[in-house]
């Protein structure tokens, strides 16, 4: 696998850069989420996008799903 993955969102379709080799680097580490926000979005990626990465827009709209 790439360093750093050109990837779909699942979910919303828009194209974004995924550094699932070098997670520290990654975009979605500039989302704060609560322990609570993270079993939230790891559900619904694990059952409705077979565990892919979500891109930032996404995750912030999952996360304010749950407060």
């Amino acid at each position: 696998m790439e360093k750093h993955a050109q990837e779909g969102c699942p979910r919303c379709g828009k194209v974004f850069i995924c550094k699932v080799n070098n997670i520290l680097q990654c975009d979605c580490m500039k989302i704060n989420l609560s322990k609570t926000q993270i079993e939230h979005i790891s559900d619904i990626s694990q059952w409705e996008f077979d565990g892919a990465c979500l891109c930032n827009e996404c995750l912030e709209e999952l996360k304010a799903e749950v407060s």
